[in-house]
Protein backbone atom coordinates (compact mmCIF):
# COMPACT_ATOMS: atom_id res chain seq x y z
CA UNK A 1 0.00 0.00 0.00
CA UNK A 2 2.73 2.49 0.98
CA UNK A 3 4.80 2.08 -2.24
CA UNK A 4 1.67 2.67 -4.31
CA UNK A 5 0.83 5.76 -2.25
CA UNK A 6 4.37 7.09 -2.79
CA UNK A 7 3.96 6.70 -6.55
CA UNK A 8 0.55 8.36 -6.50
CA UNK A 9 1.90 11.34 -4.53
CA UNK A 10 4.92 11.73 -6.82
CA UNK A 11 3.08 11.37 -10.16
CA UNK A 12 -0.09 13.08 -9.00
CA UNK A 13 1.66 16.16 -7.65
CA UNK A 14 3.78 16.48 -10.79
CA UNK A 15 0.67 16.25 -13.00
CA UNK A 16 -1.42 18.62 -10.86
CA UNK A 17 1.38 21.20 -10.61
CA UNK A 18 1.75 21.31 -14.40
CA UNK A 19 -2.02 21.67 -14.91
CA UNK A 20 -2.28 24.42 -12.28
CA UNK A 21 0.67 26.26 -13.85
CA UNK A 22 -1.03 26.16 -17.27
CA UNK A 23 -4.17 27.73 -15.82
CA UNK A 24 -2.12 30.27 -13.82
CA UNK A 25 -3.22 29.21 -10.33
CA UNK A 26 -0.26 30.98 -8.75
CA UNK A 27 -1.72 31.48 -5.28
CA UNK A 28 -2.97 27.91 -5.03
CA UNK A 29 0.43 26.54 -6.06
CA UNK A 30 2.22 28.77 -3.55
CA UNK A 31 -0.14 27.91 -0.72
CA UNK A 32 0.06 24.18 -1.46
CA UNK A 33 3.85 24.26 -1.50
CA UNK A 34 4.01 26.16 1.80
CA UNK A 35 1.59 23.77 3.52
CA UNK A 36 3.46 20.73 2.21
CA UNK A 37 6.81 22.22 3.22
CA UNK A 38 5.46 22.76 6.74
CA UNK A 39 4.32 19.13 6.88
CA UNK A 40 7.69 17.88 5.62
CA UNK A 41 9.69 19.83 8.19
CA UNK A 42 7.53 19.19 11.21
CA UNK A 43 6.48 15.57 10.73
CA UNK A 44 9.47 14.15 12.58
CA UNK A 45 9.00 16.38 15.65
CA UNK A 46 5.29 15.50 15.59
CA UNK A 47 6.17 11.78 15.66
CA UNK A 48 8.52 12.37 18.59
CA UNK A 49 6.03 14.53 20.51
CA UNK A 50 3.01 12.31 19.77
CA UNK A 51 4.38 8.77 19.26
CA UNK A 52 0.97 7.10 19.63
CA UNK A 53 -0.60 8.94 16.68
CA UNK A 54 -0.07 6.65 13.71
CA UNK A 55 -0.96 9.29 11.11
CA UNK A 56 2.30 11.14 11.83
CA UNK A 57 4.25 7.92 11.26
CA UNK A 58 2.58 7.51 7.86
CA UNK A 59 3.51 11.10 6.99
CA UNK A 60 7.08 10.38 8.09
CA UNK A 61 7.24 7.42 5.69
CA UNK A 62 5.95 9.66 2.88
CA UNK A 63 8.20 12.61 3.67
CA UNK A 64 10.45 12.30 0.60
CA UNK A 65 7.48 12.23 -1.78
CA UNK A 66 5.82 15.11 0.06
CA UNK A 67 9.06 17.06 -0.30
CA UNK A 68 9.14 16.33 -4.01
CA UNK A 69 5.50 17.43 -4.28
CA UNK A 70 6.44 20.62 -2.44
CA UNK A 71 9.15 21.31 -5.01
CA UNK A 72 6.86 20.59 -7.97
CA UNK A 73 4.25 23.03 -6.68
CA UNK A 74 6.85 25.67 -5.77
CA UNK A 75 8.62 25.44 -9.13
CA UNK A 76 5.31 25.69 -10.97
CA UNK A 77 4.42 28.70 -8.78
CA UNK A 78 7.76 30.34 -9.59
CA UNK A 79 7.59 29.55 -13.30
CA UNK A 80 4.44 31.64 -13.60
CA UNK A 81 5.97 34.56 -11.70
CA UNK A 82 9.52 34.61 -13.02
CA UNK A 83 8.58 36.21 -16.34
CA UNK A 84 7.51 39.42 -14.64
CA UNK A 85 10.33 39.61 -12.08
CA UNK A 86 13.32 41.85 -12.60
CA UNK A 87 15.91 40.73 -10.06
CA UNK A 88 16.85 43.24 -7.41
CA UNK A 89 18.34 43.04 -3.96
CA UNK A 90 15.34 44.78 -2.42
CA UNK A 91 14.85 42.86 0.84
CA UNK A 92 11.34 44.26 1.18
CA UNK A 93 10.26 42.64 -2.11
CA UNK A 94 8.48 39.33 -1.44
CA UNK A 95 9.69 37.98 -4.81
CA UNK A 96 13.33 38.29 -3.70
CA UNK A 97 12.70 35.88 -0.81
CA UNK A 98 10.67 33.53 -2.98
CA UNK A 99 13.49 33.35 -5.51
CA UNK A 100 16.01 32.57 -2.77
CA UNK A 101 13.73 29.82 -1.48
CA UNK A 102 13.54 28.34 -4.99
CA UNK A 103 17.35 28.44 -5.31
CA UNK A 104 17.62 26.38 -2.12
CA UNK A 105 14.85 24.01 -3.17
CA UNK A 106 16.45 22.93 -6.45
CA UNK A 107 19.41 21.00 -4.94
CA UNK A 108 17.05 19.41 -2.42
CA UNK A 109 14.79 18.16 -5.21
CA UNK A 110 17.70 16.95 -7.35
CA UNK A 111 19.16 14.94 -4.45
CA UNK A 112 15.84 13.58 -3.19
CA UNK A 113 16.51 10.00 -4.29
CA UNK A 114 18.29 6.85 -3.13
CA UNK A 115 21.19 7.28 -5.57
CA UNK A 116 22.06 10.69 -4.08
CA UNK A 117 21.89 9.42 -0.50
CA UNK A 118 24.36 6.64 -1.38
CA UNK A 119 26.61 8.97 -3.37
CA UNK A 120 26.70 11.85 -0.89
CA UNK A 121 26.57 9.74 2.32
CA UNK A 122 26.83 12.04 5.37
CA UNK A 123 26.94 15.11 3.15
CA UNK A 124 23.40 14.29 2.02
CA UNK A 125 22.16 14.96 5.56
CA UNK A 126 24.07 18.25 5.65
CA UNK A 127 22.53 19.25 2.32
CA UNK A 128 19.05 18.46 3.63
CA UNK A 129 19.53 21.06 6.37
CA UNK A 130 19.01 23.68 3.64
CA UNK A 131 15.32 23.06 4.23
CA UNK A 132 15.41 25.31 7.32
CA UNK A 133 16.64 28.52 5.66
CA UNK A 134 14.42 27.58 2.71
CA UNK A 135 11.40 27.45 5.03
CA UNK A 136 12.30 30.76 6.66
CA UNK A 137 12.72 32.40 3.23
CA UNK A 138 9.38 30.94 2.10
CA UNK A 139 7.66 32.29 5.21
CA UNK A 140 9.22 35.73 4.69
CA UNK A 141 8.03 35.56 1.06
CA UNK A 142 4.51 34.73 2.25
CA UNK A 143 4.57 37.34 5.01
CA UNK A 144 5.73 40.18 2.77
CA UNK A 145 3.24 39.18 0.07
CA UNK A 146 0.34 39.28 2.55
CA UNK A 147 1.36 42.50 4.28
CA UNK A 148 1.64 43.22 8.04
CA UNK A 149 -0.88 40.55 9.07
CA UNK A 150 0.98 38.02 6.92
CA UNK A 151 4.27 38.91 8.58
CA UNK A 152 2.70 38.44 12.01
CA UNK A 153 1.29 35.06 10.94
CA UNK A 154 4.68 34.04 9.57
CA UNK A 155 6.47 34.94 12.80
CA UNK A 156 3.85 33.10 14.87
CA UNK A 157 3.98 29.97 12.70
CA UNK A 158 7.79 29.93 12.69
CA UNK A 159 7.88 30.44 16.47
CA UNK A 160 5.35 27.71 17.27
CA UNK A 161 6.75 25.18 14.85
CA UNK A 162 10.40 25.66 15.74
CA UNK A 163 9.48 25.58 19.43
CA UNK A 164 7.88 22.19 18.75
CA UNK A 165 11.14 21.05 17.15
CA UNK A 166 12.99 22.19 20.27
CA UNK A 167 10.56 20.30 22.51
CA UNK A 168 10.89 17.19 20.37
CA UNK A 169 14.68 17.33 20.52
CA UNK A 170 14.59 17.68 24.32
CA UNK A 171 12.22 14.69 24.57
CA UNK A 172 14.54 12.70 22.35
CA UNK A 173 17.66 13.19 24.52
Amino acid sequence: MLPRLKTIIFCGSLFVSVILAFVHQTNLLGQASLVLLTIVIFTKPAVELFPTIGFFKILLALRRQLGQATAFFALAHASIQIKSYIFSFDLSDFRFWGLFAIFLMIPLLITSNDFSTRLLKRNWFLLQKLIHPLYIFAMIHYGLREGPSGLIKSVLVLSVLYFSRLLASKNHI
